[in-house]
């Protein structure tokens, strides 16, 4: 069992431990929320407290690129030699690659048969992309790069929530299944857009949909590291550029996203969208599921051979459709990993190993 002190970040956070999904929020208006609302009765103050939440992160001003807690060492360049050395080295973090899948496909059939224009093709991209800015927000999440038809998120730094490598991969998880569920969010205002213009035909075929990859995994030894370049103005030095995160898995976790295609195909059922998770091996130690309640596949095995010497790295997946909706806080995620929380060890030791085996049995 891993141990974690999640129930700090759990007890001081309470957007943590609240069983409102935060997407209903920011949909408020779909099929799909008002027939969950219907269906469930959701605390009215939970929900101004989410609606809160949500509201403040939108009226604060933050930076897309960069990380804020380490973009300072751009700061420290004053000579182009500088980016070659000011770093900070093995910083712990989680990265989530989101990618909107066959979206240069729309953009090919934009003109012929022209059903969508450009300009529709980006709104739909935009709606997409400030959501999952959103909800990333939520859970604290740093936005490192948009990244064509996605986003790069980090969690990890140096703030109160951020120094339990756990619950980052944790709030990793509960951030994933966020953007997963979108897909229906976001789908069910394109079946109402496809209606409008006549077209509603084309929306029983899921070709014609938003489909979502999605990939995370875990970097021990992340260095961040300034890059750019230095120019003179008025005889001074100033760097331009951003502090980047590199590690192998930050690169590998995009490079997941690849298996997605084939990863689909394996699962059951009519309705595939919006249920793959892809994450690395380190990932998949982090958080140490238990495997009975998470079934766990491979996804695939990226091999490389250089200096004489040959590497693989193991690459997972989740149907992530039970998951959907029923996780939403970090107590649900440490139900499903074998993980105790020892933030008070200084406690009764028999009330310590109690919650132990509670929490490693899910109750």
């Amino acid at each position: 069992m891993r141990a974690s002190k999640y129930m700090d970040v759990s007890r001081k956070i309470e957007r943590y431990r609240k069983r409102i999904n935060p997407l209903y929020i920011i949909y408020p208006n779909t099929t799909i929320t008002k027939s969950i609302f219907e269906q469930v009765a959701i605390n009215t103050e939970d929900q101004r407290f989410i609606t809160g939440i949500i509201n403040s992160e939108m009226t604060e001003e933050f930076k897309i690129g960069g990380h804020e807690d380490y973009d300072l060492l751009l700061s420290l360049v004053t000579k182009q030699e500088d980016f070659e050395t000011v770093n900070e080295k093995n910083v712990p973090l989680c990265v989530v690659y989101i990618d909107l899948r066959n979206f240069s496909k729309r953009a090919l059939f934009a003109e012929d048969p022209g059903y969508e224009t450009i300009e529709e093709i980006a709104a739909l991209k935009q709606r997409a992309i400030s959501t999952w800015i959103k909800v990333s927000r939520y859970y604290q999440a740093h936005i490192h790069s948009i990244t064509g038809d996605g986003l790069m998120i980090l969690l990890g730094g140096k703030k109160e929530q951020d120094l339990d490598t756990w619950t980052n991969g944790a709030r990793a998880l509960l951030l994933t299944l966020r953007i997963l569920e979108s897909e229906k969010m976001l789908n069910d205002e394109l079946i109402q857009y496809l209606k409008d213009k006549g077209l509603e035909q084309y929306a029983i075929n899921s070709d014609n949909m938003l489909d979502i990859k999605v990939s995370v995994d875990f970097s021990p030894n992340t260095l961040m590291n300034p890059q750019g370049v230095c120019v003179c103005i008025n005889g001074e030095q100033k760097p331009i550029g951003e502090v980047k995160a590199t590690s192998f898995h930050i690169d590998i976790c995009a490079k997941m996203l690849a298996y997605y295609k084939q990863v689909k195909e394996r699962l059951e059922g009519n309705r595939k969208l919006g249920r793959v998770l892809l994450f690395g091996e380190e990932y998949k130690m982090l958080m140490d599921f238990n495997e009975e309640k998470v079934p766990i596949n491979n996804a695939g095995t990226y091999s490389k051979t250089m200096f004489s010497t040959n590497k693989s790295y193991i690459s997972y997946y989740i149907d992530a459709n039970n998951f959907k909706d029923n996780i939403l806080t970090l107590d649900d995620v440490a139900g499903i990993c074998n993980v105790f929380d020892d933030s008070s060890l200084s406690g009764d030791v028999s009330i310590n190993i109690a919650r132990r085996a509670q929490i490693q049995h899910g109750e």
